[in-house]
């Protein structure tokens, strides 16, 4: 029992360190990322919406409707 956990344990040990190495050769090495900030004139206040774009009387566009005489989906086609 013993033997095959210190086993598994060498195994992984091995085996992580290998990985490391050959995504090193693979990859090469880790350089160092510089990037550019930028300012940004996002707030978080909110403006009121258009009226000429945004009807509050509208219907609701979720609710399937019927046109004609049809009567709970039957005969509409």
């Amino acid at each position: 029992m013993k033997t095959n956990l210190a086993t598994s344990i060498g195994i992984g040990i091995v085996g992580a360190v290998l990985g490391f190495f050959i995504c090193n050769l693979l990859l090469g090495p880790i350089e160092q990322v510089s990037f550019k900030s930028i300012e940004s004139d996002v707030s978080a206040d909110l403006a009121e919406p258009n009226v000429d774009v945004f009807n509050y009387k509208a219907l609701n566009p979720t609710v399937e409707v019927f046109v004609g005489n049809c009567e709970n989906g039957e005969g509409c086609e």
